[in-house]
């Protein structure tokens, strides 16, 4: 990936031939995920990883330790 790196989920190589790749980053923690494969990526997708963190999220943790 070139540029600046942008929180959430980002799907690319989908075209034929290619391998597709899924990058999830969260931009409280700086949590990185990265999933390969046609299959493993629709997978990955479908369970929603954006949601999934959130609830272990240690960004989101500390914030309710501190209210």
């Amino acid at each position: 990936m070139t540029g600046p790196w942008l929180s959430g989920l980002h799907v690319r190589r989908m075209d034929r031939g290619q391998t597709p790749v899924a990058d999830f980053l969260c931009a409280r923690c700086g949590h990185h995920e990265r999933i390969t494969g046609r299959v493993r990526v629709a997978e990955y997708v479908r369970a929603n990883p954006a949601t999934d963190h959130r609830a272990t999220c240690p960004a989101n943790q500390q914030g309710a330790q501190a209210a």
